[in-house]
């Protein structure tokens, strides 16, 4: 029986409807999407990248990758790793005006800074994608070979840099060294002298515990005793400015008085003294009369002397 060549061809023109409805639906229209193809060129290994792997601007999916090659010079054996990208124009929205045409937006996007990073999407399963983002301070790399489409300057990856740091820094000289201070450690650990002293450790906090404890009541006495000293202390100054201050008023008064008496006798001595006072006018009257009667006493001892006789006729 054969089959019937209607019905096999509407089968098949049913399928092929619903594969191309089912693309337009599961692949949201991205057949008929514009793309602009770019490329970018790694030095490094880019072990985890895949064709069909996003293509990213600082996390959301604008692209993704179409082929991965190798360039090799013959001359020098340098080689580079080659990555063909395509972008969805779609998924980026140009605010204000466009300045350049599609098949000038990326070359004028580099010149702002636009470069090429490879991402590791999960280091779990080691997959990376291609994250673009403007990096003006940071250094990339261009290749500019003549591919036909705008080149994106490729940046060294975070992995990579880790990797080229870690590679100036001396391993297997830092494990020795890790392992002699272990050995050195084990060493000191394992001395008699500190396992005695790891016995005594317990007894020996409790005994600075203990002495804390007696500084502590020491010191709360001691500063009990030294307050009250202090008040006693006080109290006692106190007292002896009060004697003092009692003191100095009794000095001031006698020596007050003292300077009262001083000063009288010093105007007596004064008034004394004074030539042309009376005390000295009768001093000098004594004196004359004391001179005129010892005058007197020396004309009676020479009539005397003269003639003794008159002391018994008299004159």
């Amino acid at each position: 029986m054969r089959a019937n060549a209607t019905i096999i061809g509407a089968f098949v023109l049913g399928a092929i409807v619903l594969l191309v409805a089912g693309i337009l639906f599961f692949g949201s229209g991205t057949l008929l999407q514009k793309r602009i193809a770019i490329v970018s060129f790694f030095h490094g290994s880019v072990a985890g990248l895949q064709v069909g792997a996003q293509v990213t601007f600082r996390g959301v999916p604008v692209g993704e990758v179409k082929a991965i090659g190798i360039r090799v010079d013959p001359t020098t054996r340098a080689s580079i790793i080659q990555i063909d990208m395509r972008l969805w124009p779609d998924k980026v929205a140009i605010y204000g005006p466009r300045t350049a045409a599609d098949d000038k937006l990326v070359p004028t996007l580099v010149a702002q800074g636009l470069t090429a990073q490879l991402a590791r999407q999960s280091f779990v399963t080691g997959l990376l994608n291609v994250d673009l983002d403007f990096r003006p301070s940071v250094q990339a790399s261009r290749f500019g070979a003549e591919t036909g489409v705008a080149e994106v300057p490729a940046v060294q990856s975070e992995y990579d840099a880790l990797t080229t740091k870690l590679e100036d820094v001396d391993i297997e000289g830092a494990i020795r060294s890790v392992q002699r201070t272990l050995g050195n450690l084990d060493a000191v650990l394992t001395t008699p002298e500190l396992k005695q002293a790891i016995k005594e450790l317990p007894g020996a906090v409790t005994s600075v515990r203990h002495a804390a404890q007696t500084i502590d009541r020491e010191v709360a006495q001691l500063s009990r005793a030294a307050r009250d000293d202090l008040a006693s202390s006080t109290a006692a100054l106190r007292q002896t400015l009060a004697s003092v201050q009692s003191l100095a008023t009794d000095l001031d008064r006698e020596t007050t008085s003292t300077l009262g008496r001083a000063n009288t006798a010093i105007d007596s001595t004064n008034a004394v003294l004074d030539p042309n006072g009376r005390s000295m006018s009768q001093v000098q009257r004594a004196i004359d009369d004391i001179a005129a009667t010892a005058a007197r006493l020396r004309n009676f001892v020479d009539r005397v002397d003269r003639d003794p006789s008159i002391l018994i006729r008299g004159r």
